[in-house]
C-alpha cells in the first residue's frame, strides 16, 4: 500500500496538479462556464481545489466529493450512480460513507492501469461537467505519454 501512495504522489506532483488545474480553467473558459475543480489522490484525500469565477456555491461542496468518490471506487461517478440505482449491484453503497456522491462529474485517474487519483468537476450541466472532466483525463494521459 505504501508503494501505491508513493507512486500516486510521484504522478500527482504539485506541478502536475497545476497543469491539470490550468487545463480545467482553459476548457471551462472556452465553454464560457464558471466551474469548481478538485483533485484527490488515490486514497481520495484532497490535493487541489479551485473555484473559478462565480461557479455555483453548491459545486464547492460537490466537487471534492466527486473526486473522493471516483478515487475510492475507481469508477466515474456517473457509472457508479447507474450501479446504485434501481436495485443495482451496488445499491446502498452511498449510505455507508457520507462523503460519497452519485452526482456525475467525478473521474478516476489511471496511469498504466494503476489508480493515481481522481478529479471532480462541477458548475455546469452533467454533460458540461463530464466534457471538461474527460478533457482533463485526456490531458493527464498526454502528460503520462511524454
Amino acid at each position: 500500500m505504501a508503494q501505491n501512495v508513493r507512486q500516486s504522489s510521484a504522478v500527482l506532483t504539485d506541478e502536475t496538479c497545476e497543469i491539470l488545474r490550468n487545463a480545467a480553467k482553459e476548457k471551462s473558459r472556452k465553454m464560457n462556464l464558471d466551474i469548481s475543480f478538485a483533485i484527490a489522490d488515490a486514497d481520495g484525500l484532497p490535493r487541489l481545489f479551485q473555484r473559478f469565477g462565480d461557479a455555483l456555491v453548491l459545486s464547492a461542496t460537490l466537487v471534492p466529493a466527486k473526486a473522493y468518490t471516483a478515487a475510492i471506487t475507481q469508477t466515474p461517478t456517473e457509472e457508479l450512480m447507474k450501479a446504485v440505482a434501481n436495485n443495482g449491484d451496488l445499491m446502498g453503497i452511498n449510505t455507508c460513507d457520507s462523503k460519497l456522491t452519485l452526482v456525475p462529474g467525478g473521474y478516476p485517474l489511471f496511469i498504466n492501469g494503476q489508480i493515481v487519483g481522481a478529479i471532480g468537476v462541477g458548475g455546469g450541466t452533467k454533460e458540461q461537467d463530464c466534457e471538461i472532466a474527460e478533457y482533463i483525463v485526456a490531458k493527464l494521459n498526454e502528460l503520462a505519454s511524454e
